[in-house]
């Protein structure tokens, strides 16, 4: 008697087992499929998110620490439709106003000096002169004052890339920058340092 109980107990669990193993076999291609998205399409796009990629946006260039060194990265800025026809003046604009709070948080900053005002920005034929105010040119060291071209010059350049960009303060080109008196070329012209 004792070998046939064994002998239904192995039988018992030999199905179950075989149930088991037949159920994974039959569920795994399913299953493998599934992470394919075969069976799962993405999600369609909800329409603010629609609405955001028809909206115009530009680059903006701050600042930001990136281990022991300083590099100039852009933001993305949606430009309202009342500024659509004049984004560069939008993205000055948006410069000077500095980091938002959450950009800020992400490490971005600017070494444009608080204060500064976008007095005009004339676009030539071959050529942009931005105009700003007399805090542009103060304060700082050769590396702010760097910076503080750079995120100029990119921003103007995501917008504009074709044209030269003349630097004014208080409509007199910029020639001498902050007390260290690093000289500004008469052009920014080309890439991106």
């Amino acid at each position: 008697m004792p070998a046939a109980s064994s002998q239904n107990r192995f039988t018992f669990y030999d199905r179950y087992l075989t149930a088991g193993v037949l159920l994974l076999l039959l569920s795994a291609p399913s299953m493998m499929l599934s992470g394919c998205g075969w069976f799962n399409p993405p999600p369609a796009p909800k329409p603010l998110e629609r609405a955001a990629v028809d909206q115009a946006v530009v680059a903006v260039y701050f600042s930001k620490y990136q281990g022991s060194r300083s590099i100039v990265e852009d933001v993305i800025r949606k430009v309202p439709e009342t500024a659509k026809a004049e984004q560069l003046q939008f993205a000055l604009s948006e410069l000077l106003k500095g980091p938002s709070v959450e950009e800020k948080s992400q490490g971005f900053y600017t070494e444009i000096p608080a204060g500064t005002k976008l007095i005009a920005v004339h676009q030539e034929p071959k050529r942009v002169r931005i105009n700003l105010s007399q805090p542009f040119s103060g304060g700082g060291g050769s590396t702010s004052m760097t910076q503080r071209l750079e995120e100029l010059k990119r921003t103007v350049k995501a917008v504009d890339a074709e044209r030269e960009v003349i630097i004014e303060v208080d409509g007199k080109p910029l020639e001498l920058l902050g007390g260290e008196g690093l000289e500004v070329p008469g052009s920014m012209q080309g890439e991106p340092q």
